[in-house]
C-alpha cells in the first residue's frame, strides 16, 4: 500500500510540476508574441520619425527661402519707396 500512495503522490507531483512547466512555456510564448509585436511597433514608429524629420527638414528649408525672398521684396519696396520720396521732393522743390 504505501509504495502505491508513494506512486501517486509520484504522479500528482509530477502533473503539478506539468502544469506548471506548461504555464512557463504559455508565458514564454505570449512574452515572444508581445516582444514581436513591439519590435513592429518601434519599427513602423522609427520610420514615421524619420519621415516628419525629413519633412521638417524641408519646411525648414522652406521657411528659410521664405526668409530670404522677404528680405529681397523689403530691400526692392524700400528702394522704390526711396525713388518716390525723391520724386515726391523734387516736384515740392519745383513748386
Amino acid at each position: 500500500m504505501p509504495a502505491k500512495i508513494a506512486t501517486e503522490e509520484s504522479l500528482e507531483q509530477l502533473e503539478q510540476l506539468e502544469e506548471k512547466i506548461q504555464r512557463a512555456v504559455e508565458l514564454l510564448q505570449s512574452a515572444r508574441a508581445e516582444k514581436e509585436a513591439l519590435l513592429r511597433e518601434n519599427q513602423q514608429l522609427q520610420r514615421r520619425v524619420a519621415e516628419q524629420e525629413h519633412l521638417l527638414r524641408q519646411m525648414q528649408e522652406s521657411l528659410n527661402r521664405f526668409e530670404k525672398e522677404k528680405e529681397v521684396v523689403r530691400a526692392k519696396v524700400r528702394k522704390i519707396l526711396e525713388q518716390v520720396d525723391v520724386l515726391t521732393q523734387a516736384a515740392t522743390d519745383a513748386s
